[in-house]
């Protein structure tokens, strides 16, 4: 979760310092403002992969106990979607950011 984390924070912060850069009306590269969008869909794919990870090892668990009660395995696979909602989560506000700030450019 600690990279998921900083790959959407990392976002954020590029966000606001292209905002400001943009309010004080200094040059900013489109490059800049596309490794938010680039940043945030790290946030997500690092998710995808932290899920696949959990999901891997609930399913070791199932294998190594036999026999597994319906809530337990719904309690394991809950845990495991964790990462890629959060993902998402930073990935929407970095896609966000990066469209408002893309118009801003623009105009």
């Amino acid at each position: 979760m600690l990279v998921i984390t900083s790959l959407g924070v990392a976002s954020i912060i590029i966000a606001i310092y292209v905002s400001s850069s943009m309010a004080m009306n200094k040059a900013v590269s489109s490059k800049l403002v596309n490794s938010i969008l680039y940043l945030g869909s790290m946030s997500f794919f690092a998710g995808l992969v932290w899920t696949a990870l959990g999901l891997y090892e609930v399913l070791d668990v199932i294998q190594r106990m036999g026999e597994v009660s319906q809530s337990a395995l719904a309690g394991g696979l809950k845990a495991a979607c964790i990462s890629t909602i959060w993902g998402l989560f930073l990935f929407f506000i970095a896609y966000v950011c990066w469209y408002l700030l893309r118009l801003k450019r623009i105009d």
